[in-house]
């Protein structure tokens, strides 16, 4: 005789229900307090009008009046910030290029797009604002639509300065854009979700010779955010490093270079070949002459009795046919010379 088919649903249905309680049991509720020196952040992208930052699993992007210039017509410098991090993050009003009067805006995601609270926050307005009004302007999104009608607005008249906290508790949003007229900074915000925390972001250093074949250097490749970082160059033989340079511009000259590693950066380790110093005799012939490329930037002739302690050569140093050179008198006791380079 077969099971009544009710005894066996209700079976079922209790073994739901304690998987249900068990999945319940396990939920967590992830609480991220913004800011505090303790907080890093990574610099995802930056451009004139707009910069994007990440700190934890939060991506925060605000807006930048880089197109603006001390000097009307002149070449643009941009504005300079108030409020930096971890004191909070400041967004700027466009007052000059293509994107003049759109405001300030600061955008709040999370880094996998998933969805969180907007619990509390913050903000300091920048700029006076007493008798024409203002207001904070919050529009939650969805997939990249806004989900309401209008904007929420928090009221923000008042004087350079002046801090405004609300608690509107939004919940269930991907991302929370903040609109202001003028410059405005979030200085505190509590964001609340049900998400795992994300691994920690990396960053990608990259490193290469120049010119190619005159040496090496090691330590690139992927790091966690914030971790430190030491790029080594080692010279061939009868080379040597000049500096390391990033974009042009020269970030060291020691051989083993530490930072650390908050951004992509491309570094390049330049080398050049030593010079070679020659002797033969004086034109005059008496004494030697001592000769190396004329104009080497950095370089310094040295002397030594011992060659244990140099020292700067008093020599006179004059320039024949591309070459620097110095005579020495005979007998002219033992000395020593060398090129040396800091």
């Amino acid at each position: 005789m077969k099971t009544p088919r009710p005894r066996r649903i209700t079976h079922i249905g209790l073994l739901l229900a304690c998987l249900l309680q068990v999945v319940a049991a396990n939920a967590a509720t992830y609480t991220y307090v913004f800011f505090n020196a303790s907080q890093t952040m990574t610099t995802m992208s930056s451009s004139i009008n707009a910069v994007t930052i990440r700190s934890g699993d939060y991506l925060f992007n605000y807006s930048v009046d880089g197109y603006w210039s001390p000097v009307q017509g002149g070449q643009p410098t941009g504005r300079f910030f108030t409020i930096t991090w971890p004191t909070g993050v400041q967004a700027q009003a466009i007052t000059a290029g293509p994107l003049l009067g759109r405001g300030a805006d600061i955008t709040l995601k999370r880094a996998d797009g998933k969805k969180f609270d907007l619990k509390s926050f913050t903000g300091k307005i920048l700029l006076n604002t007493a008798g024409a009004g203002a207001a904070f302007e919050i529009m939650p999104q969805v997939n990249g639509e806004d989900a309401l009608p209008d904007p929420l607005q928090y009221d923000c008249t008042g004087y350079y300065g002046a801090s405004f906290s609300y608690t509107p508790s939004l919940t269930n949003y991907d991302t929370y854009k903040i609109h202001m007229w003028g410059d405005f900074a979030l200085t505190a915000l509590t964001l609340m979700d049900d998400n795992p925390p994300l691994p920690p972001p990396t960053v990608a250093i990259a490193a290469s010779v120049s010119p190619a074949g005159m040496g090496t250097v090691t330590g690139a490749g992927s790091y966690t955010s914030g971790s430190p970082c030491t790029l080594t160059a080692t010279p061939n033989a009868g080379c040597y490093l000049v500096n390391w340079t990033e974009e042009a511009n020269i970030v060291s000259t020691a051989a083993s270079y530490t930072f650390s590693a908050t951004a992509n950066r491309t570094l390049v380790a330049n080398f050049d070949t030593i010079p070679q110093v020659g002797t033969g005799p004086s034109v005059a012939g008496d004494g030697v002459t001592v000769s190396w490329p004329a104009g080497l930037t950095g370089w310094m002739l040295e002397e030594s009795a011992d060659l244990v302690n140099w020292s700067p050569s008093a020599e006179i140093i004059v320039t024949n046919g591309g070459q620097d050179e110095i005579t020495i008198a005979t007998p002219d006791g033992s000395r020593f010379f060398r090129l040396a380079h800091p």
